[in-house]
């Protein structure tokens, strides 16, 4: 949208790119991010239940028994909080670089190598402040 003018656009128009652009991406993130981390435990303890029982020969209630009792409500909570974290970092990054990325080709892939680059380097460091916080009370 930068190197189409599309940002300049909206300030004529007396838009906020920040709060038109922005905000919804960085809200849809912050909110999707957890749904999807939700949705990847239950893919990954229903596959663990499919290949421990047919390929393990597990018995398919000590399973579920086992699951239950293991799997403590901290333990999802932390993960939809960190996914909000990671979720946030990543659309902040995006949006910040894209914002101020240069004009062309070789611009947008600055900004785009910035922002991953960014990104992966503040997740990094947030599951690790996560981390100590959360498991360490």
């Amino acid at each position: 949208m930068k190197v189409t003018e599309q940002i300049d656009a909206l300030v004529t128009l007396s838009t906020n790119p920040m709060k038109y652009l922005t905000l919804p991406r960085v809200l849809a993130a912050t909110l999707a991010v957890p749904l999807l981390v939700g949705v990847g435990d239950a893919i990954g303890i229903m596959g663990g239940y499919v290949v421990g029982v047919t390929r393990l020969d597990f018995n398919p209630a000590a399973y579920i028994k086992n699951t239950v009792d293991f799997l403590q409500l901290w333990d999802i909570l932390s993960g939809m909080v960190k996914g909000a974290v990671f979720g946030f970092i990543v659309a902040i990054m995006g949006c910040y670089f894209g914002m101020n990325s240069g004009r062309g080709a070789q611009g947008v892939g600055r900004a785009t190598k910035s922002a991953v680059v960014s990104a992966s380097v503040l997740i990094l460091a947030a599951n690790y402040i996560l981390t100590e916080l959360f498991f360490s009370a």
